[in-house]
């Protein structure tokens, strides 16, 4: 297998398995703080007052037991580790709700999550990925430090500020490398030539563009048609995830992309988990003069329905592409415009996560993800468990990927090209 088909096989597991990853997340409303502090209690302590706990609370002293058993007794003592412990007894309590998206997120992975939701985050600015134990730059952002440093695409991390990075995962290494503005971090790292090399590389504020124009096959931001030819009259547009800055970028996008002479939009939310509640309603709003965007069920089967506003941005035909790691804010974006018939979906059936989550933070700075509503399309479709039905369908093949040929734009082009005519 040459090298070119098993890169493109590999981007589309790693893009797969950060999907799946990133829906847990999923679709945020709001972060709200939990105001009863208990910061500076260590878990001893809470296992101290847990044993304490009077009969009424048997339940609690149950689980302490088990903990100070398998602390005292347990055959591989390396395995006791009391905050792992705690961690998956907090998991397993969430799990008996049968709702994989309502979650208890630890410290560490809270705080990276939250910096992918703003699209800002302070650092050196690079994609990075695991392999063989080491964690490996994939790509230098344009213009970030990294690059101007030396950092190149294809490095191994060996160590950072002299600690060694073997074994990291890639949430240690981006928390370890993050940092304020202006500090610096020591960067070892092996090029792809076998030669090794410190680096110094000094932080700065990175933008994250949750909207790019590269087609994730063909790495490249030219489409084409069924017959190979260069298409210049559709706008082709990626969204990655609903952050923050999302909806300026898009504003941004139809701004730059588009032409009098363009002909349609595609709108690729392929492997997009969902992201911000708020950016993904305003971003379908930009689309639709009129209609219903969403209608929210709390927990009472209380509605509440979001209706677009005069105007939108562009009067062009528009097709979504999605795919089965399409996941909430996507979904929700895909079945304003589909069911307001101003939008063909295109693809596979999506995710179906037609949930809204409230995030509460904790006092450990961990957060809980609770989910607080159900929504349902325009025409009141579920999509919850049962995802946005595609009005075409359309699918990669394994020859696609190794051809590294996106025939799903191919049909999508071929669709906007026959609608004109």
């Amino acid at each position: 297998m040459n090298k070119n088909i098993l890169n493109n096989i590999l981007i589309v597991i790693i893009s797969i398995l950060i999907a799946v990853l990133l829906v847990s997340i999923g679709f945020i409303s709001r972060i709200y703080f939990v105001e009863d502090n208990i910061n500076n209690i260590d878990l001893n302590e809470i296992h101290k007052s847990i044993m304490n706990a009077d009969v009424s609370d048997n339940d609690l002293k149950i689980l302490a037991e088990i903990y100070e058993v398998l602390d005292n007794y347990y055959v591989e003592p390396d395995k006791i580790n009391q905050e792992e412990l705690f961690n998956a007894s907090l998991l397993a309590i969430l799990r008996t709700l049968d709702d994989i998206h309502t979650n208890y997120i630890d410290p560490e992975t809270f705080n990276y999550a939250q910096s992918e939701l703003q699209g800002t985050f302070q650092g050196i600015g690079a994609n990075i990925s695991e392999k063989d134990g080491y964690v490996i730059i994939v790509t230098p952002f344009e213009n970030s430090p990294a690059i101007k440093a030396g950092i190149r695409a294809g490095d191994k991390i060996l160590t950072v500020d002299g600690e060694s990075a073997q074994g990291w995962s890639t949430t240690k290494a981006a928390l370890t490398i993050r940092g304020p503005e202006g500090t610096s971090v020591i960067i070892k790292v092996e090029h792809l030539d076998g030669s090794t090399e410190e680096i110094t590389v000094i932080r700065a504020k990175i933008q994250t563009p949750s909207v790019s124009f590269i087609n994730t096959l063909s790495r490249s931001e030219s489409i084409f048609d069924r017959n190979g030819n260069e298409v210049n009259d559709i706008a082709y547009i990626k969204i990655g995830q609903f952050t923050e800055s999302t909806p300026d970028e898009i504003k941004k996008a139809i701004k730059n992309r588009t032409t009098n002479d363009t002909i349609g939009i595609i709108f690729d939310v392929r492997g997009n988990p969902g992201g911000l509640l708020d950016e993904t309603l305003e971003i379908a709003d930009m689309f639709l003069d009129e209609g219903i965007i969403t209608i929210q069920v709390d927990r009472d089967l209380k509605e509440d329905v979001t209706k677009a506003s005069n105007g939108t941005i562009t009067d062009l035909p528009i097709i979504i592409l999605q795919d089965p790691y399409s996941a909430s804010g996507s979904e929700l974006f895909a079945s304003a415009l589909q069911g307001n018939q101003r939008a063909t979906v295109m693809g596979e059936v999506s995710f179906g996560k037609g949930t809204v989550n409230t995030v509460k933070q904790l006092s450990n700075g961990g957060a809980l993800y609770v989910s607080t509503a159900r929504y349902l399309s325009p025409t009141r479709q579920v999509i919850e468990k049962v995802g946005v039905i595609p009005d075409i369908e359309s699918k990669l093949t394994m020859d696609d990927v190794t051809k590294g040929i996106d025939t799903v734009i191919i049909d999508a082009v071929e669709y906007l090209k026959s609608y004109i005519q």
